[in-house]
């Protein structure tokens, strides 16, 4: 048996609109660092994260003290939105509705739900013990929501928290459990 551990990204700072370049808050940072005793005696052999900004940030404390490299993978990136939006909860909640829907240079759901689910297939492959995954809201929700057949939906997305752990546990790359470990 071997776990993989989903950390979304801390708490960002909203007043930057470059999505990849989007740093934590101060707030972010402390609650960043207070993951660290989570995984402290999870045998995490590897870490792979978003190269966004945030998401780098939210795992380094832990990487740090774990003395292990940050593996940057471009497909657990935060979906492309497009144009800004001012109205994001109305924008979200019409993607989750037709997961095809998106705005122009934007990504649907259904693009973002095969760039990830084909990079974590891959990691899954190439893994054999606990590992973590570093990343996103939606592109994690949306990653959920395929390996538990549709029973992560939009009402789950939107209780998920900055920072959040969920946990997957595997026996022969088949999923066996997955819950929501942090309190």
């Amino acid at each position: 048996m071997r776990q993989v551990y989903f950390v979304r990204h801390s708490l960002r700072d909203f007043t930057i609109r470059e999505d990849r370049e989007v740093p934590l808050t101060v707030e972010g940072m402390k609650l960043a660092k207070e993951l660290k005793p989570f995984f402290v005696n999870k045998d995490i052999s590897r870490i792979y994260s978003s190269p966004y900004l945030r998401a780098v940030q939210t795992i380094e404390p832990l990487a740090e003290l774990l003395n292990i490299d940050i593996i940057l993978v471009e497909e657990l990136r935060e979906r492309t939105v497009g144009d800004w939006v001012e109205n994001f909860s109305e924008f979200s909640n019409s993607q989750w509705k037709d997961f095809d829907y998106k705005l122009e240079n934007g990504e649907s759901l259904n693009q973002v739900r095969q760039r990830i689910v084909s990079v974590y297939e891959k990691i899954l492959k190439q893994e054999e013990s606990n590992i973590i995954i570093s990343g996103h809201g939606t592109s994690l929700a949306i990653l959920f929501n395929a390996i538990l057949d549709g029973d992560f939906g939009f009402e789950d997305f939107h209780k998920m928290k900055m920072p959040d752990i969920y946990c997957g546990v595997y026996s022969n790359n088949q999923l066996i459990t997955f819950e929501h470990v942090l309190d």
